[in-house]
C-alpha cells in the first residue's frame, strides 16, 4: 500500500496553500502521536520553502533537500526519499520532511527523462499503510514540480480565498489537475475547493465569489471545510509552531477546519 498523499495546489499564491499544508500536517501529527494513523511525512516542492520554514528547518542550511532526490537518477529503484528526509524541529517532533531550498527551481528546466515521477518511486516503500505524506506545491501553471506533486499524489485539495486571486487559481489548478488525471495519475482523486483564509463578518465579495464557485463546481466546493482567519495562525507560523500547540476558540475553529479536511480525504480519524 502507498498509504495517503494529500497534496495542496492552487495556480495563485497568497491563497493559504503552504497555510493549508502546515495545518494538516499539524492536525495529522496529533492523530499520529495518538496512534490513529502511521508516521506524517511532508513534501515541500515549492524553492521559496515557506512549507519547510514553517516546520523549523532552516532552507539556507540543509544537509540534504527534495532536489537531491529529483535530481537523481534512481536507475529504477524504489523508497530513495528514505535517503534525504530530515526530522522536522523539536515542536514538529516526528514529522519527517522532504525539504524545499532554492536550488530546487533548477528542475523545473531539468530535461531528465520522467523526472516527473521520481517523487512518487522515491516515496514508494517509504510512506505505507497507515502513514500519510502532505505535499506542498508552487503557485504555478504546470511544470514540471506541479506534475511531480500530482503524480505522487493520491488526493488534492485545492484552497481558494473568496476573491478573484481565489477563483483564478482554483480554476488554472483543476485544468492542470484533470490533464494530471487524464495521462499519468487516473487515480487521483480531488477533495474539493476549499474557502481559505476566510474573515468573520458579511463579505459582499466573498458571498459573490462563493456562489460563484458553488454554481460552476457544484460538489466540488466545500464551504463545509472552510478555513477561518484568525490572527493565531500568523503567529503559530512566525513561531514555527503547530497550531496543535495552541489553546483556545480561535486555534480549535482551524483545528477542527483541518481536521475535517483529512476526514474529508479519506485519513483515519
Amino acid at each position: 500500500m502507498t498509504g495517503k498523499r494529500v497534496a495542496s495546489y492552487s495556480e495563485k499564491g497568497g491563497v493559504g496553500k503552504s497555510a493549508l499544508a502546515a495545518g494538516l500536517a499539524a492536525v495529522a501529527r496529533r492523530r499520529a502521536l495518538a496512534g490513529r494513523i502511521g508516521t506524517v511525512y511532508s513534501a515541500d516542492l515549492d524553492p521559496r520553502g515557506t512549507f519547510t520554514s514553517e516546520l523549523g528547518l532552516d532552507t539556507e542550511a540543509l544537509p540534504c533537500s527534495l532536489n537531491d532526490l529529483l535530481a537523481a537518477d534512481p536507475k529504477g529503484e524504489k523508497g530513495l526519499a528514505a535517503d534525504v528526509m530530515l526530522e522536522a524541529a523539536e515542536p514538529w517532533s516526528g514529522v519527517r520532511v522532504l525539504a524545499a531550498e532554492r536550488a530546487l527551481a533548477n528542475r523545473e528546466t531539468d530535461q531528465a527523462t520522467a523526472l516527473e515521477f521520481r517523487l512518487r518511486s522515491g516515496l514508494d516503500g517509504v510512506v505505507t499503510d497507515d502513514d500519510l505524506a502532505v505535499i506542498d506545491l508552487p503557485p504555478r501553471a504546470g511544470g514540471k514540480l506541479v506534475v511531480s506533486g500530482l503524480i505522487a499524489a493520491t488526493h488534492v485539495v485545492i484552497p481558494a480565498t473568496l476573491d478573484e486571486d481565489g477563483r483564478v487559481g482554483a480554476r488554472e489548478a483543476l485544468d492542470t489537475i484533470r490533464q494530471v488525471q487524464e495521462t499519468y495519475n487516473p487515480g487521483l482523486q480531488v477533495v474539493g475547493i476549499v474557502p481559505s483564509i476566510v474573515p468573520g463578518g458579511k463579505s459582499t465579495l466573498g458571498d459573490v465569489i462563493g456562489k460563484f464557485l458553488a454554481d460552476t463546481y457544484g460538489p466540488l466546493y466545500r464551504d463545509d471545510l472552510a478555513i477561518p482567519r484568525y490572527s493565531i495562525r500568523q503567529q503559530t507560523r512566525f513561531a514555527r509552531v503547530p497550531i496543535t500547540s495552541q489553546t483556545g476558540k480561535e486555534a480549535t475553529a482551524l483545528m477542527t477546519a483541518y481536521d475535517s479536511i483529512l476526514t474529508a480525504a479519506g485519513v483515519a480519524e
